[in-house]
């Protein structure tokens, strides 16, 4: 699953990260699930030698953090 949303946005001195794109975007990856394009495209054949393999491992863990701090459980029983 590749999500495509626009997380580098233009300014007069250069390039900054939209940290909301960046933030709209772990619901996608975290309800959806996520893989990796570069191990589906064997460029790489495992995380090992992937140089990617850091800033991987931080956006598992924010996904596990957004879930955790925005899943709510409600159950409601009605007797009447």
């Amino acid at each position: 699953m590749f999500v495509d949303n626009a997380v580098v946005k233009k300014i007069e001195r250069g390039e900054v990260f939209a940290k909301f794109a960046i933030a709209a975007t772990l619901p996608d990856v975290s309800f959806k699930g996520a893989s990796c394009s570069i191990l589906e495209a064997q460029i790489v054949k495992s995380c090992e030698g992937c140089n990617m393999r850091y800033l991987c491992g931080k956006i598992d863990e924010a996904v596990k953090d957004y879930r955790e701090k925005t899943t709510v459980v409600m159950e409601r029983f009605s007797f009447i």
